[in-house]
């Protein structure tokens, strides 16, 4: 099975959500693994431990509308910069395109979309891993959201036109009932939020255009940088992971939220290795030091977690062909 993975913003209410249901959430040790991994919330952790997570606590709560819940405890500040982005946007077409786009800033094993059809407006979100992991619970969060999202953006006493549910219906329809306050459809094909086109076109009330088009330049820069792939996201944790000085596999897979075969599995699956992918962060690290730096390169070789300078300069003599002080060497006289 091919992983994702998700900011760790997604945990923020879990704990209050699971309390308010009368239950312990010290109770699931993959809460509090996933916990121990998100240094904060713009760190990243295992889509795949999220949903699980889930559905362990709708088990654990009994509550099989647990993810509908979850959405109450939850809004659009988990998106962080991009939903601050989309509070500021003209309208609401161009806050839920700009969802669209940058929705794997946030999560990457799913896909939101914004169509119109017949003047009716089709929001819809599908995740990746449909049918290989249990996603009732993350359907009816995002449900839930889109739902809250849509008042804060346009009016508070909004509800869709109708929405429609991949999952079979539930037993106890009435939570469902009273959260969307619309028609509800289920067994669909991906979870859907129809409503009327013509407030697309509405503007935000209290939106900023100025803030907005200074903070959307930010996020497309960003945006430009950002790996929305498994192992350009895992570069991404190894180069915060030589911040602290401990560059294993236990740690790296630790701020994911899973073990150390898990990951080596994941990246097998990517034709790749952990060890592959250190070296590709720490050379990358070693070439702009050695172009920008005149630091020692026994700081250097410190910097990266090799063990002394001598293991580095074999390392990098096997990749470059060179040195590391003939490589600097080389490219400074050009």
């Amino acid at each position: 099975m091919t992983d994702y993975l998700v900011r760790a913003s997604s945990l923020s209410g879990i704990r209050s959500a699971i309390v308010s249901l009368g239950a312990d959430p010290d109770e699931l040790n993959l809460l509090t693994q996933l916990e121990a991994a998100a240094l904060d919330e713009e760190s990243w952790i295992s889509y795949s431990s999220f949903l699980t997570l889930l559905q362990e606590s709708a088990q654990l709560t009994d509550c099989p509308h647990f993810g509908l819940s979850l959405s109450q405890h939850q809004d659009i500040s988990i998106l962080g910069t991009l939903g601050y982005i989309m509070q500021q946007a003209p309208n609401l077409r161009t806050a839920l395109l700009e969802l669209a786009k940058y929705f794997a800033y946030h999560n990457q094993g799913a896909k939101i979309s914004l169509t119109v059809e017949k003047g009716i407006a089709l929001w819809r979100f599908d995740c990746e891993l449909e049918g290989i992991l249990p996603v009732t619970q993350q359907v009816d969060l995002v449900a839930g959201l889109a739902l809250d999202v849509m008042r804060l953006l346009w009016t508070p006493k909004w509800s869709p036109d109708v929405v429609y549910f991949p999952h079979a219906t539930p037993v106890d329809i009435k939570p469902y009932q009273k959260r969307f306050d619309c028609p509800l459809q289920f067994d669909w094909e991906s979870l859907t939020v129809a409503f009327d086109a013509a407030i697309l076109d509405q503007a935000i009330l209290d939106a900023n255009p100025q803030l907005h088009s200074v903070f959307e330049k930010y996020l497309r820069n960003i945006a430009a940088s950002f790996s929305d792939d498994y192992c350009g996201q895992i570069k991404h944790i190894i180069k915060h992971a030589l911040s602290t000085g401990d560059i294993s596999i236990e740690r790296v897979a630790g701020l994911l939220g899973v073990n150390k075969r898990t990951l080596q599995r994941q990246l097998a699956r990517h034709n790749t290795s952990y060890k592959d992918l250190l070296e590709e962060v720490r050379f990358n690290a070693a070439r702009r030091y050695l172009l920008e730096s005149n630091g020692s390169l026994t700081n250097l070789a410190d910097m990266l977690g090799y063990s002394e300078l001598s293991v580095f300069s074999s390392a990098f003599r096997r990749d470059h062909g060179v040195s590391p002080r003939q490589w600097r060497q080389q490219h400074l006289a050009h």
